[in-house]
C-alpha cells in the first residue's frame, strides 16, 4: 500500500544515484583520456630519444636542411598525436646535453654525450567535480628521458 506523500520518493533516489553514477561514468572517461595523453607523450619523447642518439638530422644524404635540435623536435611533433605543435613546442619542450666526451656543441650534444628530453604538459580534466582537485582543473604532466648518444661523426652535431 502506497501512501500519497511518497510519490516522489522514486525520483529523488534516482536523482541521487544517477548523479554519482555520472559521476563515476565521466571520471572514469577522464583519468582513461589522461593516461592515453601520458603514455602517447611518453612514446613521442621515447622516439625522439631513439633518433636523437643517432645524430641524424633532417635531410638529405650527407647534407642537413635543418639542426639536429630541430630535427628531434621535429621527431616529437609528429609522433605526438598533435599534442605537441609548434604553438606550445618552445613552452613545454626541453632537451638538454650533459657533456660525456663529446663537448656538447648543441643541445642535442655530441658523440658520447647524454641528451634529456623533457616534455611538460598541461591536460585539461573535463569532470568539473574531479577538475575541482587539481589546481585550475589541470593536472601537469612531466615526461623525460635520457640517452646517451652512438658514436657518429662530430660534423653531424
Amino acid at each position: 500500500m502506497t501512501r500519497a506523500n511518497d510519490s516522489g520518493q522514486a525520483m529523488i533516489e534516482f536523482a541521487l544515484a544517477a548523479m554519482i553514477f555520472f559521476l563515476l561514468v565521466l571520471g572514469t572517461m577522464d583519468f582513461g583520456n589522461l593516461f592515453y595523453h601520458e603514455l602517447t607523450l611518453q612514446n613521442a619523447v621515447r622516439q625522439a630519444g631513439r633518433y636523437a642518439i643517432t645524430g641524424q638530422c633532417a635531410g638529405g644524404v650527407g647534407s642537413c636542411s635543418m639542426s639536429r635540435t630541430l630535427s628531434i623536435e621535429q621527431v616529437l611533433e609528429a609522433t605526438s598525436n598533435g599534442m605537441i605543435n609548434s604553438s606550445n613546442l618552445a613552452n613545454d619542450v626541453t632537451i638538454a646535453c650533459t657533456n660525456q666526451g663529446g663537448g656538447c656543441p648543441t643541445q642535442a650534444g655530441g658523440p658520447g654525450d647524454t641528451v634529456t628530453i623533457t616534455v611538460t604538459y598541461p591536460y585539461h580534466l573535463v569532470t568539473a567535480p574531479i577538475a575541482k582537485f587539481f589546481s585550475s582543473g589541470i593536472y601537469t604532466m612531466t615526461l623525460s628521458a635520457s640517452f646517451t648518444n652512438e658514436p657518429f661523426p662530430p660534423s653531424q652535431s
